[in-house]
């Protein structure tokens, strides 16, 4: 429990809540929640409802709830119209940071959620990219542009006013009360569909436990404001290890990549030493790069060439995922499973001709006036390499996934198994009314 008071702008959506479950379980006592509607908490949460957009609405919560931390989760879903992403994502965000930045406002920091999509044209894979990488010069779509305009203003406004910022990117959010993607899962299994598979299933993608995500959050409110120490940049982080296990991994003189059919004694010597625990400095190559050289010490000097005091955890934004990418089609097929449903043989389109495909669905939409179900957005979702590093996150904020992929997806289904239990239920009701 800490002494701020925290106010969630959109705590009433997907990940909005979680955030607020989680700073409400750790025995936060002011917390308040924005939105446009209100639902989900008791009396121990103070609502503010209204329109992010309206700067009357929004210095109206800000002075009420005497925030001195905001967690900026609004954004409408994937899917809407381009005037609505606008709206909120950039009207709506330059709205808060004003009303933030003004002598009045209590408010110090701003943790603003941001999304893996920033970074991402659709054009080219993503293979474990960090956050070196620059915005495309041709957004995805309307929804990415306007969350790379929503981030940019975000991390400008930092130290402006005494405001401290930062953007957290999390990539495919999914658990308990996401009806967005588990939706379109579940169509597919409605729909007699689960047999096609576009692509050969080999691009790794990365989806993201939403506990996992709130919880980045929360170390970012936490640690804006300080500083972490060069000299720690290349000490050992932890492995993820939630799902797979703890795996050691042996030097190469000890254990060759692959299997060694002939080991020399010495090859022996070296690997009996390393499963004992009894490894020391000699016998470990010498690291000379890191992810992290674009923070060291060295690119860190002044003009002066003198060493500043640390790496500041405000200003930056930070990639947020499960640290453990899967095969697309594995993710699929481990969902389909779990809502009871296994494909009966797999059929493997190519990926161009299912571009194509997706293509003719898209023309065909537009003259009958619906929504395409078959786009070639998800055509490049489900055969794209997309996923990311997330090692800045890890040291910078002490970012370790709580919950596994594993794990999560039971807690995702099993949630979405109760909710289709219950509209069983409700539909059977009427019927006998």
């Amino acid at each position: 429990m800490s002494s701020e008071s925290y106010l969630v702008v959109g705590g009433c959506g997907f990940l909005g809540r979680h955030i607020v479950e989680q700073l409400l379980a750790r025995g936060e006592s002011q917390v308040s929640v924005f939105d446009i509607v209100q639902r989900h908490f008791d009396s121990n949460v103070t609502f503010f409802i209204g329109d992010l957009s309206k700067p009357e609405d929004v210095q109206n919560a800000l002075y009420k709830s005497k925030a001195s931390v905001v967690i900026h989760t609004a954004s409408p879903a994937h899917g809407m119209g381009r005037a609505i992403y606008e709206k909120v994502n950039v009207e709506g965000t330059r709205t808060l940071l004003d009303a933030c930045q003004q002598p009045e406002s209590k408010v110090d920091k701003l943790v603003y959620t941001s999304s893996g999509g920033v970074i991402y044209s659709g054009a080219e894979d993503i293979t474990n990219v960090d956050e070196r990488v620059d915005y495309p010069a041709v957004p995805l779509d309307a929804y990415n542009e306007t969350k790379v305009a929503a981030e940019k203003m975000v991390l400008e406004a930092n130290g402006v006013g005494g405001l401290l910022t930062c953007a957290i990117r999390p990539a495919g959010i999914f658990g308990p009360g996401d009806r967005q993607m588990i939706s379109g899962f579940y169509g597919v299994v409605k729909n007699g569909q689960t047999k096609w598979q576009i692509g050969d299933n080999s691009n790794l993608g990365d989806f993201t436990y939403v506990g996992n995500v709130a919880h980045a959050h929360l170390l970012a409110a936490d640690k804006l404001g300080s500083v972490y120490p060069y000299s720690q940049l290349r000490d050992p982080i932890s492995s993820i290890d939630i799902s797979l296990g703890s795996h050691k991994i042996p030097t190469s003189a000890a254990r060759p990549i692959g299997p060694n059919p002939n080991p020399s004694p010495e090859d022996l010597r070296l690997a009996e030493k390393f499963e004992k625990g009894e490894v020391d400095e000699s016998d470990l190559r010498p690291v000379l790069r890191t992810k992290m050289d674009q923070f060291s010490a060295e690119s860190a000097k002044d003009e002066n060439g003198e060493e500043g005091e640390g790496i500041p955890i405000a200003g930056q934004a930070y990639f947020i995922t499960n640290g453990e990418p899967i095969y697309f089609w594995d993710f699929a097929r481990t969902i389909w499973r779990q809502l009871g449903h296994i494909p009966p043989y797999t059929i493997v389109l190519p990926t161009v001709l299912g571009l194509i495909l997706a293509t003719l669905a898209e023309v065909f939409s537009k003259f009958s006036g619906k929504e395409p179900g078959f786009t070639r957005f998800r055509v490049s979702q489900a055969t794209q390499q997309r996923f990311y590093d997330i090692e800045k996150a890890r040291r910078l904020l002490g970012y370790h996934p709580i919950v596994g992929l594993d794990d999560g997806m039971r807690r995702w289904t099993e949630w979405y198994n109760e909710e289709l239990q219950k509209q069983k239920i409700a539909i059977e009701s009427e019927k006998t009314k």
